[in-house]
């Protein structure tokens, strides 16, 4: 059900809207139920002021029905416009949310793409020559820039998610503040530090906006040795550390992965 739940509410959201702008206009129709006739001068019925007050709100015109006082012929304009302005700005809504949830999901397979936990992350930057090191973290930096934003601008955005575990934003972002966390943490990537700040920092914004949300929903807290980890020998022995921000972080992660039905062994798949 969780594949379903974020258009589930973003169209339970617009159907509310709808009910109530409806209920809204009918029962100032029916304040003066004589202010609505038909053709031939007879008073709408209950039934037919609410046919008319849907067939106002669709800009569809007056039909068959019209409005008799001066007030009911103004407020039946501004609200074929109101209408109007409605649906219009409803449809692009729902296509900048479609917008925002297509580059969720292209951001969590450009780190899907980069290893399936944390070591292999570490592991290809390691491999990678240092112009397309930079090349790859600028890309995952500007694309979290931009899910930060979406997050904020789209209340709805965070019902959105994808029965598929590996492509889980949770998991994603998971593995990625995971693998950060090691290459800051190893004079190895001395190189590519000032990225891989950058990168954090973009991260760091993220998790501001995510704080409120996930953190107080965490209940299990991860014990993660790097020191297990499938890492190069020579990496491990070159001023390795554990960063002292990572419990917060764990916290913000935690909550993130249990509000799509993850965990930890998603981001760490040999984890105890």
């Amino acid at each position: 059900m969780l594949n379903i739940s974020g258009m589930a509410v973003n169209l339970s959201v617009l159907a509310s809207w709808i009910f109530f702008i409806w209920l809204g206009l009918f029962l100032v129709y029916s304040f003066n139920p004589e202010g609505i006739v038909d053709s031939s001068g007879r008073e709408a019925t209950v039934v037919e002021r609410i046919y008319f007050t849907g067939y106002v709100l669709s800009t569809l015109g007056i039909g068959n029905f019209k409005p008799t006082t001066p007030f009911f012929e103004i407020l039946t304009s501004l609200f074929s416009f109101y209408g109007f302005v409605f649906f219009s700005t409803s449809m692009t809504y729902l296509l900048s949310v479609s917008s925002a949830v297509a580059h969720k999901w292209s951001l969590a397979s450009s780190i899907n793409s980069l290893g399936s936990n944390p070591s292999e992350i570490v592991n290809k930057f390691l491999k990678m020559d240092s112009s397309f090191s930079y090349q790859q973290i600028s890309n995952l930096q500007q694309m979290i820039g931009q899910y930060s934003i979406n997050y904020k601008t789209y209340p709805v955005f965070h019902y959105f998610h994808n029965a598929d575990g590996e492509i889980s934003i949770g998991t994603s972002i998971a593995r990625l503040d995971e693998a950060v966390s090691i290459m800051l943490n190893n004079r190895k990537f001395d190189p590519i530090r000032e990225e891989l700040q950058m990168l954090r920092e973009s991260l760091d914004q993220l998790f501001k906006n995510l704080k409120k949300r996930f953190r107080n929903k965490a209940d299990e807290e991860p014990e993660i040795n790097w020191y297990n980890l499938q890492l190069p020998e020579d990496l491990l022995m070159e001023g390795f550390s554990e960063d002292q921000t990572l419990p917060e972080r764990r916290k913000i992660l935690t909550g993130m992965l249990q509000n799509e039905n993850r965990n930890w062994k998603n981001v760490y798949p040999n984890l105890a």
